[in-house]
């Protein structure tokens, strides 16, 4: 897919509730890492998804190919920026979507960021290694349950 197919763009308010139907996604994807469980409502739910939209260090993107939602991303502005959430849709994995808006969403914030990902998600870990734009180190947190990229300003 080109560039020119592929569109991040800040996400609106009205665009809430698909940031929450992707966000409830991501947590079902993840929770086969982390042992995640659904709430009463049967959802597992995003403390944080309002704060995108009230913090002014928060920035919530949608990531459309061709008009069509493929994924999300949420942006905590730092130093260091963490890119804490990233969802590409499984019909748009491995056909350039998720570089393309991860080296976007890189340049729109110069400087170092931090990116998490679960422990145990390797085909994840193995992606942002290869976005990343530069060298970066890797941790694991104190719970050893995250894994940290850091790139240093660049």
């Amino acid at each position: 897919m080109t560039g020119t197919q592929i569109e991040v763009r800040v996400a609106g308010l009205a665009d809430k509730d698909v940031l929450r139907h992707l966000l409830e996604f991501l947590a079902y994807e993840h929770s086969r890492f982390d042992g995640a469980d659904l709430d009463g409502h049967g959802r597992f739910g995003y403390r944080y998804l309002d704060h995108y939209w009230t913090d002014h260090d928060r920035h919530p993107y949608l990531i459309t190919v061709g008009g069509r939602i493929a994924g999300m991303a949420l942006v905590r502005e730092g130093p260091p920026h963490s890119m804490a959430e990233f969802l590409v849709m499984p019909r748009y994995r491995r056909a350039g979507v998720g570089r393309f808006a991860a080296q976007r969403l890189f340049a729109s914030l110069p400087g170092p960021w931090r990116v998490r990902e679960v422990a145990g998600n390797e085909v994840a870990v193995a992606f942002r290694r290869s976005v990343i734009p530069g060298p970066f180190t890797e941790e694991q947190d104190e719970h050893g349950t995250t894994r940290l990229f850091t790139m240093p300003v660049g």
